[in-house]
């Protein structure tokens, strides 16, 4: 009798039926019960299936939407931070992006004229030039030039002072004033309309890589590193406000906490 049970075992095991394969099930059929009596469950199994699905795509959408938000804000907050810089410049009649490390204007006296006819210095003034060369804005006197510029700046007459930088850094290269003569070109080339931020990053590539030791590199490589994050080279961008943390974070310079403000808010 125990030999018979022996040999049955792998009998029924090699049978046709015992090696047949389990039948394949959608799971997205909603009848795929019904033979088994439970219909009315699967149907709501699937019911809830399809649910979760429609659910999970709704939720993909909101944070794609939510995404597109934060970087339209950042964008608003750099837009606004520059319009911010213009206005606080206009009003102070420094820079036109004067909450960074003001570039220092020159102690020249302006000779104006007093109502009584005497003779006055006045700094927000710039001299009448009357020995100009053909360029419009050189007299070959190098303080005069960049005070008449300097003028043209605080006037708001931003086109007219980037000819006068320009034909002043091509005249001077070597002044006292030609450094803050291309952060000038620097921050005039992002203030006006349509902006040309190329133009605007050689100017101060041109101060950094001239003058490495002047005290407006700070100032200039915080500058270059937002105009480019406006170019879209924000991996760039980073690299160059970290090493001015990382370069003049002892130094107390106004550059250095604007940096960290700046990757604070778009990093």
């Amino acid at each position: 009798m125990q030999l018979r049970k022996t040999l049955l075992v792998p009998l029924l095991l090699s049978s046709p039926l015992a090696l047949a394969q389990a039948p394949v099930e959608d799971i997205n059929d909603p009848n795929r019960f019904a033979n088994s009596g439970n219909a009315t469950m699967g149907a709501q199994v699937y019911e809830q299936i399809q649910q979760l699905r429609t659910e999970i795509m709704t939720l993909r959408g909101v944070v794609e939407e939510q995404g597109h938000q934060i970087r339209q804000l950042k964008q608003q907050g750099l837009d606004r931070y520059i319009d911010i810089d213009r206005r606080l410049a206009a009003l102070s009649g420094n820079a036109p992006s004067a909450a960074v490390d003001e570039v220092d204007a020159p102690e020249i006296p302006l000779i104006g004229k007093n109502a009584d006819g005497k003779s006055s210095e006045k700094g927000a003034e710039a001299p009448t030039v009357s020995n100009a060369t053909e360029d419009g804005f050189t007299t070959g006197q190098p303080s005069i030039d960049y005070a008449n510029a300097y003028g043209l700046v605080k006037s708001r007459e931003y086109e007219k002072a980037i000819e006068a930088f320009k034909a002043y850094v091509a005249r001077y290269p070597d002044d006292r004033y030609t450094p803050n003569a291309w952060y000038w070109l620097g921050e005039l080339h992002v203030a006006v309309e349509p902006q040309n931020l190329e133009a605007s990053a050689k100017a101060f590539q041109n101060l950094l890589s001239a003058y490495p030791d002047n005290n407006k590199v700070p100032a200039a490589m915080y500058k270059l590193g937002t105009v480019y994050f406006l170019q879209g080279d924000k991996q760039k961008a980073r690299e160059l406000l970290t090493h001015v943390i990382d370069r003049y974070g002892n130094t107390g310079n106004s550059a250095v906490k604007k940096a960290r403000e700046f990757l604070r808010s778009n990093y």
